[in-house]
């Protein structure tokens, strides 16, 4: 027996293995022992305050009684088959109050969790085929602890089998003010079974849910519930290379075994008959996001993807269309890529939003105005003049990203919807309908007067010469500017060609 002893501000506090290190205890693995530690406190010990490892001690009972864990970085019960716990408060726990691995522990009084902190599991990790037995006298209290990640206050590994089992129905749980960063903010991965006994639950408003039950289609723009589940996703189009998209949810049971959102990974796989394995993804407890690239799919095929969470499956159908005008598969990598009317250097083609990207003064279109015509002519020339001389990312049904000053159409040799030819230049400018209009009819009416009059003050005639010289020499510079800079306009020159054009 251990009794009214203190461990405190050690690396670890009170240890029991087959070494009983601290102890000096000359425990065999091979002899049975009957532990008592009764009346102690451990107390800021770093790592662990309480460690039982009872690997080869299987026959050896430890009874913990009346016994304060507090501010330690942690305590473990690994391996052990009997040990008891009666009035032990865990508290102001660093990496979880108290965590359970391969081990049975009765409860047979109080034990009380309060301001713990953890990863998964706050108060209590019951993990590895642990359980954890409540008899007749006991009761539970989780107070004001919390996970980072699930389960605030309980943490169940369903996945291997851990629970916590009551020897008699109602007794006593307190679930108050406990929190996680995901899910489970009260308790997770325990959930009340018709053949088993039931917890009182003194707060009955309680936050938990457990593993993935459950998956279904989801609307993003509807909240995550089990009621809002789709009944069916609707078949896909897509080009080989590009990704499916879907937005599903998962669903685990509550404490009440009710369906509620968690997170846990999904699954995908190509059909029913095979059952590959073709991408996992990992989604939180709300409607996801999963995508998916299939890869060497076949044309005008109807194939089958199946979603499959830990028990439930479902699925839809998407179809591989043909590559679209200016785009061809590629043999090797099943994906569609430039094709060779649109391909050359400084082409890039991107089949996930149907775009092409070249480096300038280039223009790149469809001839046929049928655009959805599979033979239409693809033009691919230099284009000197008003293209941009910059990089440019583009569609084919919109290749008037390719052009500067407005313009559009074909090589871009025209103005753009709405807009006009400028007087003397090569720009398009846009045209207004509004009382500035008048405005600028009056000014260009004044100017004019004043234009004659200094011709005539500088005897600039037709028949002199010079004026003809003059405005055709302003023209040419004006119609190449592109060509001289191919940057930005010429300064100050620009300026004053363009008042000889009357372009104001």
């Amino acid at each position: 027996m251990i009794e009214d002893s203190k461990f405190y501000h050690n690396l670890y506090g009170f240890e029991i293995n087959n070494d009983a290190y601290y102890l000096k205890l000359p425990v065999k693995r091979t002899i049975n022992y009957h532990f008592v530690i009764k009346s102690c406190s451990m107390r800021e010990n770093t790592y662990e305050g309480l460690i039982i490892n009872g690997k080869f001690m299987r026959l050896t009972q430890i009874d913990i009684v009346d016994v304060e864990l507090n501010g330690n970085g942690g305590n473990k019960i690994t391996n052990g088959n009997f040990i008891s716990l009666s009035n032990v408060t865990v508290a102001n726990s660093h990496s979880t109050g108290l965590t359970l691995r391969g081990s049975f522990v009765i409860i047979d009084n109080g034990l009380r969790f309060r301001k713990n902190t953890g990863v998964v599991g706050g108060g209590i990790a019951i993990n590895d085929t642990s359980r954890l037995i409540l008899t007749s006298s006991a009761y539970l209290e989780f107070i004001d602890n919390h996970a980072s990640y699930k389960g605030g206050g309980i943490y169940v590994d369903e996945s291997t089998g851990s629970s916590i089992k009551l020897n008699v129905p109602n007794i006593p749980l307190t679930l108050i003010n406990n929190s996680a960063g995901l899910v489970g903010d009260d308790m997770y991965g325990y959930y009340r079974s018709k053949d088993d006994y039931q917890f009182h639950l003194t707060n009955p408003s309680i936050s938990s849910t457990g593993n993935a039950k459950d998956i279904c289609f989801c609307d993003r723009h509807s909240i995550a519930m089990y009621e809002n589940c789709l009944v069916f996703e609707r078949d896909q189009q897509i080009y080989p290379g590009q990704t499916l998209k879907f937005y599903v949810a998962l669903y685990g049971y509550d404490y009440f075994a009710s369906l509620t959102p968690t997170d846990g990974i999904v699954n995908v796989y190509n059909d029913s008959s095979s059952w590959q394995l073709l991408n996992q993804t990992y989604i939180v407890n709300n409607c996801s996001l999963i995508e998916y690239t299939p890869k060497l799919v076949h044309t005008k095929h109807r194939s089958h993807i199946l979603l499959k969470s830990l028990i439930d499956v479902i699925g839809f159908y998407y179809t591989a269309n043909e590559c679209p005008i200016g785009f061809s598969i590629d043999s090797l990598q099943g994906v569609c890529t430039c094709s060779q009317s649109v391909s050359s250097e400084n082409v890039t083609c991107d089949i996930v939003d149907q775009s092409i990207k070249h480096n300038g003064l280039l223009w790149i279109g469809i001839y046929d105005t049928k655009q959805n015509d599979p033979i239409a002519c693809i033009v691919n020339e230099d284009c000197l003049l008003y293209c941009s001389p910059n990089p440019v990312t583009f569609q084919l049904n919109d290749t008037d990203t390719q052009c500067v000053d407005n313009r559009g159409q074909r090589m871009c040799g025209s103005c753009r919807e709405r807009y006009s030819l400028l007087m003397g230049s090569n720009k398009c400018g846009h045209c207004h309908n509004n009382y500035m209009l008048i405005a600028w009819i009056v000014l260009f009416a004044v100017m004019g007067v004043l234009l004659v009059v200094l011709l005539i003050a500088l005897n600039l005639t037709v028949s002199v010469g010079t004026l003809n010289g003059l405005l055709f020499y302003a023209n040419i510079i004006k119609l190449y500017e592109p060509v001289f800079s191919k940057k930005r306009a010429l300064p100050v020159l620009s300026q004053v060609i363009s008042w000889i054009n009357l372009d104001f």
